[in-house]
């Protein structure tokens, strides 16, 4: 990507802030993620964007309010204004106020998935681009290079009823990890709590380059390194999946409701089956909710194969939680942190009871996630990068079929968000509301360019209220059919 933009002059008017290596490559560059939160509250809309500017002028929180510029290198770096004004805002904001309609009544957001009585899929595809903001958005990284664009957009849409909220950012900004605490943050001040605001880490420094050279144990040697496919057959394994494309309909992007009482016979079944399968030994697995999960996404999409293939579950995870340097530091880090973890199955365990492959993948998430094969994978990535931005290492068979899950549970997003201070009327009188006041009742988020280009992609979106699951996921219409079996067997 190249842009006709020149930098701006480097002036008093602006602080300089790098963008990190695990932020700036060619996938976070293609992406512009949107989040919309959903409110059965009608809130202030000017309140709400008033907080949120308000957070970006507190210290180094005003690297969010950057605009991106490419340096000769190639490489790319931020220029926040020192001082937010109409012409160089913090952000992009649209409002628009529909307050004599209810969002039942408007012809897309009545369209937007909601819970239902029993299990569900529910349609959820680039229609919805345009409650995400106008048009004139920037949509993607070159795009806000060549405006002169802040990174972030906030959109907000004003029913009679109920209230959206979207925000939208390039992929080089932060993960969901860093859009928590953005939430968090935000929230306090639209509570009046500005002084509980921590401070913003790493703006500066590579926090996680200093994690790696700070280390004094003995460097361990990457494990999976013996399963990366090399030239030969990281070709075939790509030409695979474009002719998996090529001879198929296109992916399709579906949420998936999964009532509490409906994933409790999955994690039953699976629990079930893992017992049994270690009978003749001492262990007692225990299988966890993501296990199960997985355990279910996977064997699903395994049966909508004609043939039976190896399966490669990639997983994502973050380095937040793995690292004693960054989980002993007061504050909070807005950036990309995520990592894989990569579980390998063959066709016979894929398509085989549920229970196994719960535990396998288990035991790789371990096995992978220590505080030093952390490292080792960082250190790994890091060398790879080097040699070519462009080029992601990959790792099974060449012939696997691959799942690709992002749990977001532990993150509770939709409960992270507390806009209670800014509610102007309760939307949702009712005695079956489950949620507080000036909270989300659920949120999706989408690409804007394309809500999801890789199938057999599962973004666990978490919880609600009433621990319900909602997700995200992106599969092509054949997968679906097995999908919508499983409905009306948990039904």
């Amino acid at each position: 990507m190249t842009s006709t933009q020149s930098p701006p002059p480097v002036t008093m008017d602006y602080d300089i802030y790098p963008v990190h290596p695990t932020d700036d490559n060619k996938t976070n560059r293609e992406k512009t993620m949107s989040w919309t939160l959903r409110f059965n509250d009608i809130l202030d809309a000017e309140k709400i964007q008033d907080s949120l500017r308000r957070l970006l002028e507190i210290g180094d929180w005003r690297k969010l309010g950057g605009r991106l510029r490419e340096k000769k290198d190639g490489k790319l770096e931020l220029f926040a204004p020192q001082q937010f004004t109409a012409e160089r805002p913090a952000f992009l904001y649209n409002h628009d106020a529909l307050s004599d309609m209810s969002i039942n009544e408007h012809p897309l957001a009545s369209r937007l998935p909601k819970a239902s009585e029993g299990p569900s899929l529910q349609k959820f595809d680039g229609h919805f681009r345009p409650l995400a903001g106008p048009l004139g958005f920037p949509g993607n990284t070159a795009e806000l290079i060549s405006q002169d664009a802040p990174q972030l957009s906030l959109n907000i849409t004003s029913f009679n009823d109920a209230t959206l909220v979207t925000i939208s950012w390039p992929h080089i900004l932060m993960d969901a990890l860093g859009y928590q605490d953005l939430l968090r943050c935000w929230s306090l001040v639209v509570s009046g709590r500005e002084e509980e605001v921590p401070p913003f880490l790493g703006a500066t420094k590579d926090v996680l380059l200093e994690a790696e050279q700070s280390n004094s144990e003995k460097p361990e040697d990457f494990k999976l390194e013996g399963k990366r496919l090399g030239t030969l057959g990281t070709s075939m394994f790509l030409s695979r999946f474009v002719w998996d494309h090529l001879r198929n309909p296109p992916v399709e992007t579906r949420v998936i409701f999964l009532p509490k009482k409906a994933f409790k016979k999955i994690q039953s079944q699976v629990q079930e089956e893992a017992t049994a399968a270690a009978q003749d030994t001492d262990e007692k697995p225990c299988v966890g909710e993501g296990d199960a999960l997985t355990a279910w996404f996977t064997r699903t999409v395994a049966w909508s194969e004609k043939k039976a293939r190896p399966v490669t579950i990639g997983s994502l995870v973050n380095a937040r939680f793995r690292l004693s340097a960054l989980a002993n530091q007061r504050g909070v880090y807005i950036q990309n942190m995520v990592l894989g973890t990569f579980t390998f199955l063959s066709p016979q365990t894929a398509r085989g009871p549920m229970g196994p492959t719960a535990v396998a993948h288990r035991r790789h998430v371990i096995e992978q996630t220590t505080e030093q094969q952390t490292l080792s994978f960082m250190r790994y990535a890091r060398r790879m990068a080097e040699k070519s931005a462009n080029k992601t290492p990959m790792f099974g068979e060449k012939d696997a079929l691959p799942v690709m899950i992002n749990n977001l549970t532990k993150a509770e997003l939709i409960k992270t968000v507390d806009f209670s201070g800014a509610v102007t009327r309760q939307g949702d009188k009712t005695e079956s509301r489950s949620n507080p006041v000036g909270s989300a009742v659920n949120y999706h988020f989408q690409h804007w360019d394309e809500l999801m280009g890789f199938r057999n992609f599962f973004a666990v979106m978490g919880k609600d209220h009433d621990d319900n699951y909602w997700i995200t996921a992106a599969m092509f219409p054949n997968a679906w059919v097995k999908f919508e079996e499983e409905m009306e067997r948990l039904r």
